[in-house]
């Protein structure tokens, strides 16, 4: 098996307080469960829909992986393309966007470019002023803070900025001690044995993500190659010293593909009753020091996952999440 190695490669009572068509207030409690969470690390996968990302011959771990942890099993993208998505996990919102324009702040900018920035808060703020840290782990990252819109250059872009929404707030990037904390990949290991943030943010390359990209472009090596990269990362959190009863991963894809696609036959699907048509449902899976299989059949997407984050760091919720359903019943399910 390929090993990654990092190279160059949620309790209580949350009060919703949600506006109706009508304008009316209408209060909405939810019972989140009963964790506080030490560390929750989040990886993201592409383009990948619920069918393929969990099929028996191509990412065996990942449906080992739904069987035996937390497995949301309705769960879909916003929008498309990707960067909406990112910025949603982070921002609680897609801010109107729907393209893969780069960051305004983006060092390698063109004249006339098309950009987006955002002004206010993420997650990012929330977590700081409670005190809480939180780091992004890019693959192919050349640097830690790098503002790169890809490296290497397109064609054969295997970071790319679309799949970074931390530099897209300005919050974030305007402030030098925040952007350092946007690292390579290979920092991971370093500080899973050091300091290892509340909030971790994991974005492998575009070859071991199931993008694609020019130097990797069949899909059934795409899809070992992300279930390699998910097992290998995993494995490695799991065997840090601060991973806790308290802590979990949560392995998402950003958005799903087109139902023209042809699907796999022996896949994880055929075990559930689809119960949304639409092209954008994709695997969730939440991982935790339980080991034990739970699922969570609510229609959820990744507003619910940053609604779960804030309730298990016990924050506020921004924007859209405000209103969502999360996924506390993965993270808080009983053991056996």
């Amino acid at each position: 098996m390929r090993q990654f190695a990092f190279r160059n490669g949620l309790l209580g009572l949350a009060l919703i307080i949600a506006a109706t068509p009508l304008g009316l207030g209408v209060c909405v409690a939810e019972v989140g469960g009963s964790k506080v969470f030490d560390h929750i690390f989040v990886i993201v996968l592409e383009n990948h829909d619920f069918e393929d990302a969990l099929d028996a011959e191509s990412s065996p771990f990942m449906l080992d992986l739904s069987h035996s942890q937390g497995l949301a099993t309705h769960y879909s993208g916003v929008a498309h393309p990707s960067l909406p998505n990112y910025l949603a996990m982070l921002g609680g919102d897609e801010f109107g966007i729907r393209d893969d324009a780069p960051s305004c702040f983006a060092s390698d900018l063109l004249p006339f470019q098309s950009c987006h920035h955002i002004e206010g808060e993420s997650l990012v703020d929330q977590l700081e002023a409670a005190g809480l840290t939180f780091a992004l782990y890019a693959e192919t990252l050349p640097a830690a803070g790098s503002l790169t819109q890809s490296s290497p250059p397109s064609p054969a872009t295997l970071y790319a900025q679309k799949h970074n929404p931390f530099v897209y707030f300005d919050q974030i990037v305007k402030n030098p001690s925040r952007l350092e904390k946007l690292k390579p990949l290979e920092a991971l290991l370093a500080d899973l044995s050091g300091k290892t943030p509340n909030f971790a943010f994991i974005v492998p390359n575009q070859c071991h993500d199931g993008h694609g990209s020019l130097s990797c472009k069949d899909p059934v090596r795409l899809e070992h190659d992300f279930d390699d990269f998910v097992k290998q990362t995993i494995g490695a959190i799991r065997a840090s010293p601060n991973w806790t009863q308290n802590s979990a991963i949560v392995v998402t894809f950003d958005e799903g593909e087109s139902r023209d696609t042809p699907k796999s036959s022996a896949s994880h699907a055929e075990s559930f009753d689809s119960k949304t048509s639409d092209d954008n449902r994709v695997a969730t899976i939440v991982v935790t020091d339980c080991r034990a299989p739970g699922t969570n059949d609510t229609p959820l997407n990744h507003y619910s996952l940053l609604a779960t984050i804030e309730d298990g760091f016990r924050l506020p919720r921004l924007r859209k999440a405000l209103g969502a359903r999360t996924l506390m019943n993965l993270f808080d399910r009983p053991c056996r």
